[in-house]
């Protein structure tokens, strides 16, 4: 007869229902300001746990720390298995965020997004499952994504086990894991399609090997590319840059500056010419570059002054020519 009563009690509080779709639950807030939404983890390929619990419930506060375990030992909500902790209540006063954070910690449940009575109020919160299970607390209930259907329920103190053995049947038990990488760019830099213009620290989650969610940080020093220019004139062809310059005009060269990007220089280069050495004037095989007066003013080469004439070989004469 004992056994009998305990079967009948296990029949009571553990359900298989694979028929019940579920909906709703989505841009749901917790309390600590994070969205979530049921349907992005169902089409992720998600299973999801939803534990309902009441603020006046012993069997909810027996069955915390067992949402706990289950939560750390599938990847806390890092892989395929969610859970989320949902605060049922239809009177007032309700229960504040406060609140609920306060009965998790004390029932050692403060690892899954812990969620108020407004996520689950209405027809497409809790009271979808009151149809099909009554009104007994605490509820559990595994979401397939397959179908988005119930695949496992239970209502009083949670089975832990039974709920295990259904989760080890549909998933691959894996761990999260994280990792850094350094990178130094010049200007910008592409990693995963996303391109940043600044230093900084950022963040991309994937997706390893055993299904879970990894965290990958980028460490990244962007370096800026600069540009110069300057002017020169010279009576004479200049040698810049690898570049034999013999005409005015602006001329350009990539380099490369102390942080090892590119630094644009531009030359902005006038062959100079005095009046008199545009018309090739010349002293017997020596060019004339320049005629100034003592005062070392430009001169065209007046008559009856006492003048100086500068040659392109660096020498210089004094003259006075009289007429």
């Amino acid at each position: 007869m004992k056994k009998f009563y305990s079967l009948l009690i296990a029949v009571l509080f553990v359900f298989n229902i694979n028929a019940q779709t579920v909906s709703g639950f989505n841009n749901i807030v917790d309390v600590n300001g994070n969205t979530h939404s049921l349907s992005t983890y169902l089409n992720d390929g998600k299973y999801v746990i939803l534990n309902f619990y009441l603020e006046t419930c012993g069997n909810c506060m027996a069955s915390a720390p067992k949402i706990q375990s289950i939560y750390d030992d599938y990847g806390q909500n890092l892989c395929e298995v969610i859970v989320l902790n949902l605060i049922v209540d239809n009177s007032s006063p309700y229960p504040s965020d406060q609140d609920c954070i306060d009965w998790m910690t004390n029932a050692g449940c403060t690892g899954p997004p812990n969620f108020n009575y407004q996520a689950s109020s209405g027809s497409l919160g809790w009271g979808q499952f009151y149809s099909v299970h009554g009104g007994g607390f605490g509820q559990y209930y595994l979401v397939s994504p397959d179908d988005n259907s119930v695949i496992h329920s239970q209502t009083g103190v949670l089975d832990e086990q039974a709920l295990r053995a259904v989760l080890n049947n549909n998933v691959t038990v894996g761990a999260s894991n994280t990792g850094n990488t350094s990178a130094t760019a010049c200007d910008s830099y592409t990693w995963n399609g996303q391109t940043y213009t600044s230093s900084g620290n950022y963040d991309q989650s994937f997706s390893n090997s055993s299904g879970c969610d990894s965290l990958h940080t980028l460490s990244l020093t962007i370096n800026s590319s600069n540009s110069g220019s300057g002017s020169y004139t010279s009576p004479t062809p200049v040698s810049w840059q690898g570049q034999t310059i013999s005409s005015s005009g602006s001329y350009s060269a990539t380099l490369t500056n102390v942080l090892g990007c590119d630094s644009i220089a531009t030359l902005n280069f006038t062959l100079s010419t005095s009046s008199t050495l545009e018309n090739d004037i010349s002293f017997g095989t020596k060019k004339i570059f320049k005629i100034v007066d003592m005062l070392g003013r430009s001169n065209l080469g007046d008559k009856n002054k006492t003048l100086f004439y500068l040659y392109q070989d660096g020498s210089v004469e004094k003259k006075l020519i009289i007429e």
